[in-house]
């Protein structure tokens, strides 16, 4: 039915998983940089949509064969859709209302939560090395976000944005393990386009409300271009190797590499924007990379963990 069916290597999902971080964290550069002209759900939603319609010519000559699958999991697919779009969507939403560090602060429980869910839903075994992996990454985040004194955190004020932050962390774990639900009939870019389409389908009538009560989307060359930035990086790129990496080493390993966000991050404020390498970056960089390699080690020695 189609003819790129494949699963990764561990070695090579894991490059993959490097490679969607350097998106995630290039995404969140972008929404950071337009979102005092460019609304949040609009932003979202038409990076969603362009990503759609970019995939469509690669799936269209199968989607006769696919469309019969779509419609029997046309649940799942609605959940994850729900899921990925509508979760970043919140994001980019939570960062008109509160500080970008509780947003770091709030998205560096990702690797627990979902470790957490995964242990819960799947009765998956941790072991020691995964535990101790997600307690360094966390670590290594915080150390960044407080910029090596801890007294940052006694300036922090939570609101209820930050919690519904904490919903979307949750709900991105949720994708993740759900991930693993997909057909395994359809291909990686076929599968992309039915959460994508969903996704879109399901963050409709809040585009719609946004744009009546709140701001319409401006036709700016500033808008377009990040559309375009966050549609090929963030939606069609770092999405597909996201989901394919996830199906190859499953939701805990794979989440671990979330912490790499951060660190891509401000490597980038540091080339592109000029900003200083300080010391409690390489001390955050060197617990990150310690996560990362604990999971590495992890995933080598055993087998990867196999679907539901």
């Amino acid at each position: 039915m189609s003819d790129i069916r494949f699963r990764l290597s561990p070695g090579a999902a894991y490059i993959a998983l490097t490679a969607t971080m350097l998106c995630l964290a290039l995404n969140h550069v972008v929404s950071r940089a337009v979102h005092e002209t460019v609304p949040p759900v609009g932003l979202s939603f038409w990076r969603w949509v362009l990503a759609s319609l970019l995939m469509l010519p690669f799936i269209w000559r199968n989607l006769p064969a696919t469309m019969p699958i779509f419609k029997r999991d046309w649940k799942l697919f609605t959940i994850l859709g729900a899921l990925m779009v509508g979760c970043t969507t919140l994001f980019v939403v939570t960062l008109q209302f509160t500080q970008a560090i509780n947003i770091s602060l709030v998205g560096s429980l990702q690797p627990a939560i979902t470790v957490l869910l995964t242990w819960a839903l799947l009765q998956h075994r941790l072991s020691s090395v995964q535990l101790l992996g997600v307690a360094c990454g966390f670590l290594g985040v915080i150390t960044m976000v407080a910029q090596g004194s801890w007294q940052v955190f006694s300036t922090l004020s939570f609101n209820p944005a930050d919690t519904t932050a904490l919903l979307a962390v949750a709900g991105l774990a949720l994708y993740t393990i759900f991930l693993r639900r997909l057909p395994i009939e359809l291909n990686p870019l076929e599968s992309l386009v039915g959460i994508t389409v969903a996704g879109c389908l399901v963050t409709l009538p809040v585009y719609l409300l946004e744009t009546l009560i709140f701001k319409p989307m401006p036709l700016t060359t500033t808008a377009l271009w990040a559309i375009v930035v966050m549609a090929l990086f963030g939606s069609l790129a770092g999405n597909l190797m996201w989901n394919m990496g996830n199906q190859a080493l499953g939701p805990n390993r794979a989440s671990i590499m979330t912490n790499l966000i951060p660190v891509f991050g401000i490597l980038m404020a540091i080339t592109l924007l000029g900003e200083q390498l300080r010391a409690y970056h390489a001390a955050g960089f060197i617990m990150i990379s310690i996560s990362v390699w604990l999971v590495l080690a992890d995933g080598f020695r055993f087998r990867a963990e196999s679907a539901p």
